[in-house]
C-alpha cells in the first residue's frame, strides 16, 4: 500500500508513491497548494492535539499516529480540504460539541486503511465531510433532546401545547433541530421571549434558572441565526405585486406628465411588515377594480383631447383665472368675481387662426340707483360690445362675434357705471358688477385642431396618404407600451390593442383618436400595468435570475415609487443593469433626482411611524399651543432630516447624532430656537442643546405621547422597534392601562405611577425593559417641547437599561444608543430590505442583511452604500420558486 503523508500547511491527508519520499511535491488541496516535503516514516512524529470550545474549557485529545486519525481531527482535515463548511458551521460546532463529545470520538476504535483501489482525494474528503456533519448533527439533536425539550415541557407547555394555544404559539411539536428553520417565525418569538427573560412569566409555578434559560437561549439562537448562507441561501420570492396608490399616481405622472392623483379616490392599501408595498397584503377587492375602470376613464380623457374642432375651439376661463389690475381676484362660494369699482378683469389668449370668434361673459349684478348695472366685452382695448345687466344676483350670459387674426389676444369684462348711495336701503345701496367665466369659441366654421399638449405628446402619427390607421396606432402604442408594462411587448400584443383601435374605427364608426381612447383605457385596466409581473422560475429550477427589465423596475419602484425612466430602460435594453457597477451608478443618480424624495414620503414616513402623526390629537387643554401647523411643521422636519442623509449621501448614524435639524418659524417658537421667521423650513444647529437625531424630533415625540402626557412605554416600545432591531414582548393579558389600574395616583409624578404599575409581576418583565427607553425623554413632554417639571416636580430622566447601562437625561441615554449604533444599523438595513423587496423577511435573507452591513461598514456608513448593497443582492435580483425552502441537514447549529 503506497504510505500516507500530511501537508504541513493544511493537515490535508494523501497518499504517494514511496520513490517520491524526500522530494518536495505540490499539496493536491486545491485550497492548498503549498510545497509538501515528503518524510520518511520515521520522521514523522507522532503529536498530540488540543480543541477550546468557546465555553472556555481547553481539552486534551488523546494522541493517535497520524495514520490513524481520531474521527473529529479527520472530520477537520476534510472541511479544510473542501475550503470549507464556513467558519459559522465551524463556531456552531464548537459550542455543539462537548469536551465529553471531544473525548469519546477520540476513543473510537481505529479506522482501518482501505485497501485497493485507492480514494480520491475527493472522495477522502467527502467521507470526512460526512464525518464532520453526521457528529454535527448528532451534537445538536442531543442539545436537543437534553435541553432544550426538557425546559419546553416544563416551563412552556402547559400555555402552550396542544391544547392551551395561547397568543396562538405552540410548543408542543419540536421534533429535530430542522424544525426551528422549517417554522422560523414561531420559533423566533419563543426565542426572543426566552431571550427577554419574559416567558415563563413570573407568576408562574416554577421558574428556571437563569443560567438553564440563558442556556436554552443560547441554543435556540444558534439554531435560528447561526448557519451557512452557502447552505441555506434563498432570493426569496414576493407575492405577486400591484402598484399601492402613490406607485399608481406616480407612474401616471410619470407616463404621461399629468399632474392628476386618481388613486387618491382608491381604498386605503392595507399595511404588512411596515409597510404598504407589501405583496401579500396588496389585494384587489371588487371596489378597487370599479376605481381602476374610473381612473382609466379619468386619465384616457386627460390623455387624449376629444374635442369637436368642426365649430371651432372653446377656450374657457372661469374667475379665479382672469386678471384684476394685476392680480388675481377674489372668487366667492358660486365662483363670482366682483367689480365693486369700475374697472375690468382680463386675460390673454392665443387663437389657431384668422377668423370670426364668438365671445360670451357670464355674468351677473346688484343694482343701486335710477339705472341697472352696464357691462362692457373689451377686446385688445377696444370696446366691442356695451350693454346694460339687469336683474338682482342673476346670471346672464353676454355675448359678442368679433374679428381675431391668428395669435394672442386680451379679452375683458368692464364694469362701467359704479354707484354706491349709503342713505339708500341695503338691498338697493350699492351697485356691482360680478364675472364668473369667459368663453371664446372659433373660429367659425371650423378647421383648426388646438389640441392640447398631452395629447400632441401621446398622438405621435396620424392616418394620412399611404399611412393606415393600423400603422398610425402601431406607431403610438408600441413606444408607449414599453414605458407601460416597463418592458418591449410582444407582436402579439401590440396587435391586440392596435386592433382596438381599428374594431372602434369601423364597427364604431368613431374617429381615430377615439379608438385611441378606448385602447389606452385598456390599457391602463391590463394586469401588466398594474402589477409589476415577475415570472416565476422554470419548475426544476430552485431560483432564477431577474430579467433586465424586471430588475429595473425592481429599481425605480424602490427609489422613486414609479417607473423606470427611458434611462433604465435603455440599459435594461442593453442588458447592463445587471452590471453591478451600472446598478450602483444608477443608484447614485436616482438618489440626486427629485424622484428621490418617494423615499421620504413612502419609506421614511412608513418607517417612522411620521404616518400616524396625522391622527395624534394631544388634549387642547393640556397642549394649548398645538395645532395642524405644527403638527405639519413637525412632520416636514423629520422628512427633510431624511431627504438630506440620501442627497448628501451622508451616514445613515446621522438619524441618531445628528446635530443639526430644519425648522420654520412656527416650529422654531416651539423648540425657543430664535432667529428664524418665515415659513420657509432653514438649517439650524443643535449644538449645545438637548437635541440630536430623530429621537429629539418633535414630530417623534408627538406620535408616541398619550392626549394628556407623556408615554415612556410608547417610546421605548418604539425604540425598540425601529432603533434596536427588537421586537417587544406583548403586554400580558387582563393587565389594565395606567390611567385605569384602579389605584389613586394623584400627586404622583408620572415616574413613581409608573413604579406603582411595575409592582404588578406580570407587568415587571415588560416594563423593565421598555420603560427606561422612554423615561431618557422625560424632559420632553407630548409634544416635544422641552421641559424641567412635571406635575410641579423636577423631572428625573434617569435611569439603567436592561444589561446594565445607567444614565442621566436625553444625551447620556443617546450616547449609550450611538455606542449600540451596530443595532440600528441592522434594524435599519432590514426595514429598507424589506421595503425594497415588497416582502417580510425570512430566515435566510439573514445572509443579504449580514452582507449589507459589511458593506455599510467599508464604506464609511453612507446611505448609498446600504443601498447598492441591496440592489446587487441575490434577494433583489433572482427570484425563487414557488416550493418552499425545506432547510437541509446541518444547516442549523
Amino acid at each position: 500500500m503506497k504510505p500516507s503523508f500530511a501537508c504541513s500547511a493544511c493537515g490535508f491527508r494523501f497518499r504517494a508513491d514511496g520513490k517520491y519520499i524526500g522530494r518536495r511535491v505540490r499539496c493536491p488541496n486545491s485550497a492548498c497548494g503549498q510545497a509538501v516535503l515528503l518524510q520518511p516514516l520515521s520522521e514523522r512524529a507522532v503529536q498530540s492535539t488540543a480543541s477550546h470550545s468557546d465555553l472556555g474549557t481547553a481539552v486534551k485529545v488523546t494522541p493517535v499516529p497520524r495514520s490513524v486519525p481520531s474521527r473529529w481531527p479527520l472530520a477537520l482535515l476534510g472541511i479544510a480540504a473542501m475550503g470549507g463548511i464556513s467558519l459559522l458551521v465551524l463556531q456552531a460546532a464548537q459550542f455543539w460539541l462537548t469536551p465529553a463529545d471531544l473525548q469519546a470520538a477520540s476513543s473510537q476504535p481505529a479506522v482501518s486503511v482501505p485497501a485497493e483501489p485507492q480514494l480520491t482525494a475527493e472522495q477522502i474528503a467527502a467521507q470526512q465531510q460526512a464525518a464532520a456533519q453526521a457528529a454535527l448533527e448528532k451534537a445538536r439533536r442531543d442539545k436537543l433532546d437534553q435541553q432544550v425539550i426538557p425546559y419546553l415541557k416544563q416551563y412552556c407547555i402547559d400555555c402552550h401545547g396542544e391544547e392551551n394555544q395561547e397568543a396562538g404559539i405552540v410548543v408542543h411539536d419540536l421534533r429535530a433541530p430542522q424544525d426551528f428553520l422549517a417554522d422560523f417565525h414561531r420559533w423566533e418569538r419563543v426565542y426572543r421571549m426566552i431571550n427577554a427573560g419574559v416567558m415563563p412569566p413570573a407568576d408562574h409555578t416554577s421558574l428556571p434558572a437563569p443560567e438553564q434559560q440563558q442556556a436554552v437561549a443560547k441554543i435556540l439562537h444558534s439554531e435560528l441565526y447561526e448557519f451557512d448562507c452557502r447552505i441555506v441561501r434563498s432570493p426569496g420570492r414576493s407575492t405577486l405585486r400591484r402598484l399601492n396608490r402613490a406607485e399608481y399616481n406616480n407612474t401616471i405622472r410619470d407616463l404621461f406628465g399629468l399632474q392628476i392623483t386618481p388613486a387618491d379616490r382608491f381604498p386605503q392599501d392595507d399595511v404588512g411588515e411596515g409597510f404598504d408595498n407589501i405583496g401579500d397584503v396588496l389585494s384587489v377587492p371588487p371596489l378597487l377594480m370599479e376605481k381602476y375602470l374610473d381612473a382609466a376613464e379619468e386619465v384616457a380623457a386627460a390623455v387624449i383631447d376629444l374635442r369637436d374642432f368642426s365649430k371651432g375651439v372653446t377656450q374657457t376661463f372661469t374667475a379665479d383665472l382672469l386678471n384684476h389690475g394685476g392680480n388675481k381676484p377674489g372668487v366667492d362660494d358660486k365662483g363670482y368675481a366682483w367689480l365693486n369699482t369700475n374697472g375690468r378683469l382680463s386675460t390673454k389668449l392665443t387663437v389657431p387662426a384668422d377668423g370670426r370668434y364668438r365671445i360670451q361673459v357670464d355674468l351677473t349684478a346688484t343694482q343701486a340707483g335710477d339705472e341697472f348695472a352696464k357691462a362692457a366685452i373689451v377686446v385688445d382695448g377696444q370696446v366691442a360690445k356695451e350693454a346694460e345687466v339687469p336683474g338682482l344676483r342673476r346670471e346672464q350670459e353676454f355675448e359678442q362675434t368679433v374679428e381675431l387674426k391668428a395669435g394672442e389676444h386680451e379679452i375683458a369684462g368692464e364694469f362701467l357705471n359704479d354707484f354706491y348711495d349709503p342713505a339708500a336701503p341695503e338691498r338697493r345701496r350699492d351697485r356691482n358688477l360680478g364675472i364668473r367665466k369667459m368663453i371664446v369659441t372659433g373660429p367659425e366654421g371650423g378647421g383648426v385642431e388646438l389640441w392640447h399638449e398631452t395629447h400632441r405628446k401621446f398622438v405621435i402619427s396620424r392616418p394620412a396618404e399611404g399611412k393606415s390607421a393600423a400603422q398610425a396606432a402601431d406607431e403610438v402604442l408600441r413606444p408607449f407600451l414599453r414605458r407601460a408594462f416597463r418592458r418591449p411587448v410582444t407582436p402579439e400584443e401590440l396587435q391586440r390593442y392596435t386592433g382596438l383601435v381599428e374594431r372602434t374605427m369601423t364597427e364604431l364608426s368613431e374617429t381615430y383618436d377615439y379608438g385611441l381612447y378606448v385602447a389606452l383605457q385598456a390599457v391602463l385596466v391590463s394586469p401588466d400595468f398594474l402589477f409589476r409581473v415577475e415570472a416565476d422560475p422554470p419548475a426544476d429550477a430552485k431560483d432564477r435570475a431577474l430579467s433586465p427589465f424586471e430588475v429595473a423596475s425592481r429599481l425605480s419602484y424602490f427609489l422613486w415609487s414609479s417607473m423606470p425612466d427611458e434611462e433604465l430602460l435603455q440599459l435594461a435594453e442593453a442588458g447592463r443593469i445587471l452590471e453591478p457597477d451600472v446598478l450602483r451608478q444608477q443608484v447614485r443618480r436616482m438618489l440626486q433626482d427629485p424622484k428621490s424624495e418617494a423615499l421620504s414620503r413612502n419609506f421614511a414616513a412608513q418607517w417612522l411611524n411620521l404616518r400616524n402623526l396625522a391622527d395624534v390629537r394631544p388634549n387642547p387643554e393640556v397642549y394649548p399651543d398645538f395645532d395642524n401647523a405644527l403638527r405639519q411643521s413637525m412632520s416636514r422636519e423629520t422628512e427633510l432630516l431624511f431627504s438630506t442623509i440620501t442627497r448628501e449621501d451622508r451616514s445613515i448614524e446621522e438619524f441618531l447624532t445628528a446635530d443639526y435639524s430644519f425648522v420654520n418659524e412656527r416650529l422654531a417658537r416651539h423648540y425657543g430656537i430664535a432667529g428664524v421667521t418665515g415659513e420657509e423650513f432653514v438649517r439650524v444647529s443643535l449644538a449645545g442643546t438637548q437635541r440630536a437625531g430623530v429621537l429629539t424630533h418633535a414630530s417623534i415625540l408627538t406620535l408616541t405621547s398619550n392626549p394628556g402626557r407623556t408615554s415612556p412605554v410608547k417610546r421605548g416600545k418604539w425604540i425598540l422597534e425601529n432603533i434596536l432591531a427588537e421586537v417587544p414582548p406583548p403586554a400580558p393579558a387582563g393587565v389594565p392601562p395606567l390611567e385605569e389600574a384602579g389605584k389613586d395616583v394623584s400627586g404622583l409624578s408620572l415616574r413613581e405611577r409608573m413604579e406603582l404599575h411595575r409592582k404588578d409581576p406580570a407587568c415587571a418583565v415588560c416594563h423593565r425593559i421598555l420603560d427606561p427607553l422612554g423615561m431618557g425623554f422625560e424632559n420632553f413632554d407630548g409634544t416635544g417641547r422641552w421641559r424641567d417639571q412635571d406635575a410641579g416636580k423636577a423631572v428625573d430622566a434617569s435611569g439603567e437599561l436592561f444589561g446594565g447601562d445607567r444614565f442621566s437625561g436625553p444625551s447620556e441615554l443617546l450616547g449609550i444608543l450611538k455606542a449600540r449604533k451596530e443595532r440600528f444599523f441592522r434594524a435599519f438595513s432590514e426595514k429598507m430590505l424589506i421595503y425594497s423587496l415588497g416582502r417580510g423577511l425570512e430566515y435566510y435573507d439573514r445572509c443579504a442583511v449580514e452582507d449589507a452591513l459589511i458593506q455599510l461598514k467599508n464604506n464609511g456608513y453612507r446611505f448609498s452604500a446600504l443601498v447598492e448593497a441591496i440592489v446587487t443582492s441575490d434577494a433583489f435580483l433572482r427570484r425563487a420558486g414557488r416550493r418552499d425552502l425545506v432547510p437541509e441537514a446541518g444547516s442549523g447549529g
